[in-house]
């Protein structure tokens, strides 16, 4: 029998208890291969597409590290921050 999902209480507990883990943009998600250099181009391709953006919804930002990345392409941005994890949403802001 496969394992339950978890549920949105014990999602939001485990990321409050690892915020430090996943805010560090050098690594990105240390899970990923490549974490960093995939959150990199993933902000390249949105500043690329969307030059003229004006306004950011990120939704499950986690530690905002892939707004930040956003941001250091097209700064000035007005960002609205989206996440489960009141922790996560502290450190993103």
């Amino acid at each position: 029998m496969p394992p339950e999902k978890s549920t949105t209480v014990e999602i939001r507990e485990r990321f409050d208890a690892d915020v430090e883990r996943f805010s560090d943009l050098s690594t990105g998600q240390a899970s990923a291969v490549d974490g960093a250099l995939a959150m990199d181009l993933i902000a390249a391709a949105a500043a690329r597409v969307t030059p003229r953006a004006r306004r950011l919804l990120d939704v499950g930002c986690g530690a905002g590290n892939y707004t930040l990345m956003l941001l250091r392409r097209l700064p000035g941005l007005d960002v609205t921050l989206v996440d489960l994890s009141a922790n996560m949403l502290a450190r993103a802001h």
